[in-house]
Formats: C-alpha cells, structure tokens, sequence
C-alpha cells in the first residue's frame, strides 16, 4: 500500500462514504476468507495486513487530520489483551498520537468499564470518559446519528417528475451517487441554518464575501437572490441564449439520446456561474446536476447519472429528463467518452426514448471562446473577457449594493475585475499596489510566486493548507495572540490569495490565487520589478522537499509540476495556438534563453526520474531549439529506457534523427557535394531513424490490440491512434532517395538516372565501377555497406502509403474535434505521395489505356505498365478506389481508365494477383456506376456478380480481410426478401464475416475512430428527397434483423444506441441502410 496512486484512493472513494473494518473477520458472508479466526492464528494470519491497512489509512496524504473520525463500535465486551479490537485500537492509536481523532461507541456500561481498563495502559481514565458513549442504548445511539444532518441541508429534498409531481430523493440513494452534486427543486429550503436568524445572517455574509472574492458559486448564492436576502443575481446576456438551446434539443426527437451543449468561456469571466445559474432556472424542469468528481471512472458517472434519471420509476426504465454540468474536463474529448458511456448504460437497461434522456452542459474554458464556438457552432456558446453595456449596468448596480454591506469592497477583486470589463490597467494596478514593497527573498514573495505560477499554468489548481503552513514555517503553536495563521504570515499579501475547499484527492483546503488573471499579472510583476523569474520559481517547486514530502493534495501538485513541464497547447482542445512545448517552457526559452529551460527540464528529470515524458521534452529541446543532436539523443533514450513500449517516445527518437539527417542534408549544394564519408553517416542515420519509426508502429499497434477493454472507462484522455511513425517514416525514406540523387550514378536530372536508381533499389541493376576512380569506389563501398536497407525502401513506403489509404478512407474520427488534425496529415501524406509517385510510378493510366495495345510493346510490359499506373493514381487496391466516391477532384475519366486497366488485366491474368483483380474490378465498376451512371466502360451486373463468386469460392468465410464480403453485401443484397437467389440466400453470413475480419484487422484503430458508411440502400429515383429506401425489420436483444425467407436472419447494427424499445421485447421497427466494412448500419429506426 505504500505506492497507492490517487486514481486508486478515488475508486475506494474514502472520502465520499463511511469505510468499516471488520477487525476479525465477519459472519454475514460465506467465503472462508472472511470467517472469524482465534487470537493466536489471527495475530499469524491476518495481524499484519491489518495493521498494514491502518497504517495506511492514517498517512498524511490519504486523510488529513481533523478531516475524518475513527469510531469504535464496541457491541460486546472485551476482556482479553489479545483480542484483535484492543489491537486495533493500539495501532490507531500510535498512528493518530492519542485519542483527539478517535470515538469509542460502548453498548453498555458494562463494555465501557471494561474497555477503559484495557486503555489504562495507553490513556488516563479522564481521556477515555471524554471520548467514549455509553450512556445511551445501541437503539438511540444509532437514532441519533441517522438523525444527524448538515444544518445547511433540507430537511426532505425533492426531484421533479412527470405532470408536474415531484419524488423524494432518499439520502441512501443521493450517497450512491457520489460523483454528482444533485441540484433539488427545493434546494436549500427549510434548512436548520435559515431558522437561526442571526447565525443564517453571517452565513449569508460569508458566502457572499467568499464568492466576490473569487471563490466558486454555490447554490445558496442563487437562493439568497431568490428569496430576496440578497438583490437580483447578475444574468449574463448569454443566459437566455443557452437555456433556449437547452430546451429546444430537450425538445428534440432526432433520437439522441444523450446531447452535449457546450459553453466556451475565458478563464474567470464567470463561465462556470453561469452555467450554474442556468441549472438554477431550470431545476424544475429537468433533474439538475453538476459533476463533482472528474476523477471517477466515467461507466461509473454513466451509471449515477441514469440511476438520477430513473430515480422513483418503478420499472428503472421510465426516465425524467438529466440535465448535468460538466465543468471544465481536461480535455473536451472527454465528454464525448463521457456521452458514449451514458449512451451505452441506456442501451444495456433497455430504455426507449423518443427525446434526449441526458443534456450534458459542457463547460470549457478556452483561450479563444469564439473561435472554438464557431467550430462547433449549433451547440456551443461562447463567454469572453468583454461585457455588453447591459451586463455592466448589472455589476454598477450590484457594486452599490455590496458597498452598503461591506466594509472593504474594493477587496472584492475576482467580483472588481469583473465590473471594471477586465481592464489590464486595473488588474496590473491591484498587483502592483499589493505586491508593492515585498522582499524578493523572503518566504512571502516564494510562496506568491509558486502560487502564482501554479495557477497561471493549471486550471483550478491548489496548494493544501498544511503544505502551505509547512513552507511557510508556521507551526501548531499558541502565540500570545493566539495560533498562528497563514493570513497572518503573508499579511496585506493575502488580500489576492483564496482558501477553497478541494473535493477530488481527498477533501482538504486548498490555496490559489483568487483570479486567473492576477496570477498571470503577478507573474509579468514579479519578473518585471523583482527580477524572480519564472524558471527560478519552477525550480523551487521541484526542488523544496516540503512539495514532495508525504501530505494530502501531495500527488495531485506533483502531477501538475509535471503537466506545467510537458503539457502543450493545441487549437483541436480550445487553445489559442498550437505551442511545440508546455506554455511554461515556452515563456521561459523566450524571456530567459535555452539555458535556464535546459535547467529547468533537467531538474525535472532528477525529480520526476521516472516520467519518460520530461525525458521526451528535454530531447526535443535539444534537438528542436538547440540542433544539439548527441544530447537530444541521449535524452530520447533516457525516455525509451523508462517507457520502452511507448510509441510516442519511440517517434522522438526517430524524429531527432530525421532532423539530424535533414540538417547535414541542408548544407550540400552544387559547389558543396556529398562527400563518400558524409554519405556513410547520413545513410547510418537514415537507418536509425527507420528503425525508430518502424518501433514507433509496431508498438502503437502492439499497444493498441493488447489494450484492455476496461481501460476506456477509466481514460482520462481520448484515444489517439498514433500514426506519427508512419508519416514520419515516409519523410525519412524521401529524405534517403534524395540523398542518393546527388551521388553520381544518380544525379543526372535525364529519365534514365532516375530509372537506373529505381532499378538499384528494387535490386534488379547493380552499379559497374569498371575503371573507376578511388572516390568512385568509396561511394560504392557506402552504398553495399547499407544495400539491404535501401533496397527495402520502395516497400516501406508503400507500406505506409498502404496504411493511411485504408486508415482514413474505412475509418472516420469519433470526435469532429480532431477531423482538422486527420485533414492536415492527409493533405501532407498526399503531398508526399507525389513525390514517390515521381520516383516509383510515374506512369499516367489514362495515356496508356488510350493506346492501342501494339504502342505499349509486349503484353507482360503492359501488363507491368498497367499496375504502375493503377498505383501512380492509387487504384493498386480496394480502399483507393472506394476513396474515388468522395474524392472531388478525381475525374470520372481516371475512374473509366482503373475499369479498363483491370479488365485488360483480368482478360490477361496471371494467378498470383487475380483475385484481388476481380475484386478491384467489380468494386471500380461500382464506383464508376455512382460518379458517371451512363459510362460505357461499365460491366454487364451479372459480370460483376460471376467475378464475386469466383471470389468468394476461394477466400470461402475464413478469409482475413473483409473487402470480398463487403462486395456480397453490395451485389448480392435481395431486391425481394420474400425471394432469395442462390446468392443472397448466403448474405447473412457474408456480413457475419465481414465483420469478424474487420474487427480482426482494424479493431485497433477503433478506439478513436469508427467505420464509415459508404453507400446506403437506394430507389430508382432520382430526386434527392426519395433516393434511400426504407427497410423493415426485427429488434431484439439491442440488435434488428431483416427476417428473408427460409429463416434466414441478415443483421443490423443501429447506430444509435438505444433506438429500440425497453426490456428484452421484440418490435416491428423500419430504418435506412448503411454499408460499411464493418458490417450494416441501421439509421432512423422507427417503431412500426
């Protein structure tokens, strides 16, 4: 237990519900673990374990002191030393130093008296009757705690239901829902604290005070404006806007059945309370929630959020709509994971919907709001760091009326940044005026500059309380005006410093900065008037043991020194600009030079020595800033060592290498060629850089397939498909042709020097060096030297080229997020092509199928020509000529010319390529059929149909790819279900085949990519409204079959989940057909 990471402490969820520990075992389960044991085989079995698991529960970083209570529910007496309650006890009571944590529960006085006897030897008589109950029977003690409630909570908290009902929401069934914060339509009525008048008067004034301060919203907030306590809550102009779109998708009956909204906002411009303030208005339209714990597991999320959804309906089926705030994931690929997981939980219960069962508001903070709500346009709003004269009318009012109630309001700065319209003049004013004659040496200005730099780089971060006392040198002593505090110790410093509580790792309190942007200011103020720099304040983090120590919050502030150290921005995840470092790196190479980020990240490694990514970051320094490549490749290696399954570290090993090539390959010229000894080292490093990025592939894969499932419900990131290996592997291989172009066989610019080193590379000419000088013979020495590597380059490339043909033609991202990023590597990998096809096929297939046949010379070098072609226009194969229906800049005429190669090819054939001939035919058929109707390349239908059986009789449904069977189900669909042919009677088990060898070949890219529809089931119509034909069918079991005649069953996948009627029942539905590699789509499913 001693390495047990937070996520692990999260699953136990310590903080969220009562733990109990059965010190001996328990009688109320049947497995022999559990059986009560004697005293003697207790202390050899199970004695140490348990003292392991106290020990563990009491370490400083697990629970906080004063945070938690031990209890001892003593039921019966204890009378002997040995007995494993007395031990227990003990352990407790060394690791708690004494008694002030710790109850003792007694049935009776009889058990008290004899359990205070035990204790003598440890606590006096006095201590153990200040800390032990048995005055009361078992019967009242335990009604007095299920009477226990916090004096802030309703008394009965209600949920609204149909036709404007409302159900009780019962606190055994709010606790199983710990990773929610459930809003209830009576929210904070009828609490103890609101009939205590002058004790609800200072908590209205604390609340308020702590919100304008810069702390979070809460719900009371909204509730001391609505009950008048307070004057009206500022309604920000988008508020209407976003609850229109609310209610207009909850409206909606496109079956989606979880819907994702999503305001965009700057950090600290009130995003987040406005999202609430919204929750707030529509609490009695929808079950209201926010989510409270990010760091739970999202299936677990899933689940809580429908068993709110669900909750009162007798069947568990019936639902009331959800409507739950997402405030600020890491990442917004993570509410799409989020989505998909409460879409699956809907699925497995069977619920049928007609509108959505879940709004998610997805609160995201972002660097440019407007941009990232233009990208998502329908469903996103944006917030930004700008007020509209309506909404600063609304902060003048209510300023007038905090001046009325409280005495310093201009220390009010989260709420004054705010009104002033977030003037940089005002906030560098307030920073400068606090900070104004601070030491730059001592404890005070350290501590601002850690929280500072913290804050300014990780959202919503925090320093615990103890940790802060810790640094600050404040100790638990009584001074004569009583303990020392930290608002003590920072003094006038404190007024823009926050303390919060922190409910993930562990609830504890926390310190921030109380606003982003006076972090961000009190960093430029710090650099600029006290010369602490920001690498200086980093290194002090990583170096001060007090951050590193044991201590709650202790994990989750080393997690963010590392995320400040190699976390970067990107525009797919709502940042300003794509950044080649962390934003902390990148600040510090720019105002403090290479020298002090090399510092930096070098400390980093020391402390962090087991996170490759710092490792990974220090290499790319070096090699991206500093073209220093020994030490970059030291580093790279250092990052393979600790991670050497790691694609991602894999490709910045191949990466410093291709640079490095690319480097020396910049400084040749005409006057300035390739040297024997120069060629040597570039193919050498040619090579190394192959070999990194062919790792780099096998591993994203290997990693890839052997994934568990369970995996996806604890990501914290989307799944990325790593094809970085691949493209890079392509630069290097182009890099290494380009090189041999400037030796001297080759470096000639006429046809027959570039034919001559496409001859050497697929080994079929060797070079002569008859009479040739001694440089001649160096550079041919160089060449055998590396033979077996540049002979294989043609197929590395093709083997790459091959791969992102099928990856982005059958797969399509499952986030829209990242279709920009999947566009930029297809524009590049398309460029790149160009340049082999230069090199490996240059031939124009439309020229020579033009040509009569006695033009192109004899059949085997026109048959040779042909297939140079096919792949010069990438119709070499099934997926890049599917690529041609969605292709616009492809001509029907290129299409004419791939059926007329392969017709020539088939009507010439040889057995080594026929059938994947045949299949290309038919396929190239079928796209020339859709893009130009009245071609008359095209094939008689039964033509194609001969050649698919021919086809399917050799691979039968075994075969280990799925294109023969996605042509079955093209061709050999039934025009009538009511009377099948001989082909389509077979057609269900060509989709079952289909989707088995799909999932086979591609499964692993499936994490982050789904298949795509390319061609749906049609009329012989031609007006756009009529063209697709609706299909009937059976749902069962989450699944629709089309019922053909002889009870043949072909099935259908719906693409939204939960489409079909709740429980296991079995309906007549209709829906639209999709063909996909993957096997048929059902859309728009209807009940019949």
């Amino acid at each position: 237990m001693d390495n047990v990471t937070n996520e692990k402490l999260e699953e136990l969820k310590l903080y969220q519900k009562t733990a109990w520990i059965f010190c001996n075992g328990r009688l109320d389960l049947e497995s022999q673990d559990y059986k009560p044991l004697n005293y003697k085989q207790w202390q050899k079995e199970k004695a140490a374990d348990v003292r392991r698991l106290v020990s563990f529960l009491c370490r400083k970083d697990v629970m906080e002191r004063g945070k938690f209570i031990v209890v001892f529910l003593l039921l019966s007496v204890v009378e002997d030393p040995v007995d494993p309650m007395n031990e227990v006890f003990s352990a407790f009571y060394q690791e708690l130093s004494g008694m002030t944590d710790i109850l003792c529960i007694c049935e009776s006085e009889e058990t008290f008296q004899s359990w205070k006897g035990l204790q003598t030897r440890l606590e006096s008589e006095e201590v153990m009757e200040e800390r032990c109950v048995y005055h009361l029977d078992i019967e009242n003690v335990n009604g007095t705690i299920l009477k226990l409630k916090s004096n802030t909570r309703s008394s009965s908290r209600f949920l609204p239901s149909h036709g404007g009902s409302s159900t009780i929401l019962h606190r055994k069934d709010e606790d199983l829902m710990a990773s929610l914060n459930i809003l209830c339509a009576n929210e904070c009525h009828d609490t103890d604290m609101e009939s205590n008048e002058s004790k609800f008067k200072d908590f209205i004034k604390t609340q308020e005070e702590h919100f304008y301060k810069g702390g979070n919203a809460t719900w009371w907030n909204f509730y001391f404006s609505m009950k008048k306590y307070t004057g009206p809550f500022i309604e920000r102009d988008i508020h209407k806007k976003l609850k229109e779109q609310i209610e207009f998708w909850s409206k909606c009956d496109k079956q989606i059945s979880v819907k994702i909204i999503t305001l965009f906002h700057h950090p600290g411009c009130g995003g987040t309370t406005t999202a609430m303030h919204v929750l707030w208005d529509l609490r009695e339209t929808f079950r209201c929630a926010t989510l409270q714990r990010k760091t739970d597991s999202f299936t677990d999320i899933a689940e809580e959020v429908i068993n709110l959804a669900v909750s009162g309906s007798p069947n568990r089926t019936d639902y009331y709509p959800v409507l739950l705030l997402v405030d600020d994931y890491e990442e917004e690929e993570n509410t799409f994971l989020l989505q998909n997981s409460i879409q699956s939980v809907i699925s497995k219960r069977y619920m049928k919907f007609e509108k959505p069962v879940v709004i998610i508001l997805n609160c995201m903070r972002s660097q440019n709001p407007e941009q990232s709500s233009k990208s998502n346009c329908t469903n996103s709003v944006p917030l930004t760091y700008k007020l509209s004269e309506q909404e600063q009318r609304a902060f003048e009012t209510k300023l007038k009326e905090i001046e009325e109630n409280y005495e310093k309001p201009d220390d009010f700065y989260s709420f004054m940044i705010m009104k002033s319209n977030f003037d940089k003049r005002y906030i560098e004013n307030v920073v400068r005026n606090i900070l104004k004659g601070l030491s730059a040496t001592s404890k005070q200005a350290q501590f601002i500059s850690i929280l500072a730099l913290l804050n300014k780089y990780v959202k919503d971060s925090t320093i615990s309380a103890s940790m802060c006392e810790e640094f600050l040198g404040i100790t638990a002593k009584k001074t004569y005006w009583g303990y020392e505090s930290i608002e003590d110790t920072m003094g006038t410093y404190f007024a823009i410093i926050l303390r919060t509580e922190v409910q993930e790792y562990g609830r504890y309190q926390g310190l921030r900065i109380s606003h982003p942007l006076i972090a961000k200011q009190c960093i430029e103020e710090l650099m600029n008037t006290y010369n602490i720099q920001q690498s200086s304040v980093m290194l002090r983090l990583l170096d001060n043991n007090v951050f590193h120590s044991t201590g709650i919050g202790r994990e989750i502030l080393c997690q963010n020194m590392q995320s400040m150290l190699v976390t970067r921005h990107r525009k797919e995840h709502g940042d300003e600009t794509d950044t080649l470092f962390s934003p902390l790196i990148e600040e510090i190479q720019k105002h403090e030079g290479n020298l002090y980020v090399t510092m930096v990240l070098n400390e980093g490694t020391k402390r962090f020595n087991q996170n490759p990514y710092i490792c990974q970051a220090l290499a790319r320094h070096f090699y991206i800033r500093e073209k220093k490549f020994p030490e970059a490749l030291y580093w790279a290696k250092e990052a393979k060592r600790i991670a050497p399954m790691n694609s991602f570290v894999l490709d910045t090993l191949g990466q410093i290498y291709k640079t490095q090539m690319k480097s020396m390959m910049d400084t040749f010229s005409k006057d300035n060629p390739v040297s024997a000894e120069e060629l040597k080292i570039l193919l050498e490093t040619a090579e190394n850089a192959s070999l990194a990025f062919r790792e780099c592939q096998e591993q994203t894969e290997k990693t890839e397939r052997e994934r568990a499932e369970d995996e996806l419900t604890k990501a914290r990131r989307y799944r990325v498909y790593n094809t970085a290996g691949y493209l890079g592997h392509i630069e290097v291989c182009l890099y290494t042709i380009k090189i041999l172009l400037q030796i001297p066989w080759f470096s000639s610019k006429d046809i027959l020097s570039r034919k001559h080193l496409m001859q050497y590379l697929s080994g079929k000419w060797d070079i002569s060096v008859d009479n040739a000088s001694e440089d001649y013979q160096k550079f041919l020495n160089v060449l055998n030297e590396f033979r077996s590597f540049l002979i294989k380059l043609n197929t590395y490339l093709k083997d790459a080229f091959d791969f992102f043909q099928d990856y982005f033609v059958y797969l399509k991202q499952r986030n829209i997020l990242k279709e920009s990023t999947d566009f930029k590597t297809r524009e590049k990998v398309s460029e790149y092509y160009i340049n082999y096809r230069r090199n490996f096929c240059n031939l124009d297939l439309m020229k020579i199928t033009d040509e009569k046949e006695t033009q192109g010379g004899g059949v085997l070098k026109r048959i040779e020509d042909y297939r140079l072609g096919l792949q010069s226009c990438r119709a070499d194969r099934f997926s890049g000529i599917l690529e041609y229906l969605t292709d616009p800049i492809k001509e029907d005429k290129n299409m004419e010319a791939i059926v007329k190669a392969y017709k020539y090819l088939l009507q010439n054939r040889t057995d080594k390529f026929i059938m994947r001939d045949k299949q290309n035919f038919i396929l190239a058929n079928i796209v020339l059929h859709c893009i130009s109707p009245k071609s008359k390349q095209i094939a008689p239908f039964e033509t194609l149909k001969k050649y698919l059986r021919e086809v399917l009789q050799h691979s039968g449904l075994d075969f280990k790819f799925p294109e023969p069977y996605f042509l079955a189900s093209l061709l050999f669909w039934p025009h009538n279900i009511h009377q099948l042919d001989s082909d389509s009677k077979h057609i269900a088990e060509y989709i079952i085949a289909m989707k088995k060898t799909f999932r086979g070949q591609y499964r692993h890219m499936c994490h982050a990519k789904q298949p795509i529809a390319h061609f749906y089931l049609g009329k012989h119509k031609k007006e756009t409204k009529d063209l697709l034909q609706l299909v009937n069918g059976r749902a069962e079991d989450n699944m629709i079959y089309v019922e053909c005649k002889g009870g043949i069953k072909i099935p259908v996948r719906p693409v939204y989940l939960g489409q079909l009627r709740s429980g296991k029942s079995i309906e007549r539905v209709s829906f639209y057909l999709g063909f996909s590699m993957d096997g048929l789509n059902a859309y728009n499913v209807e009940s019949i």
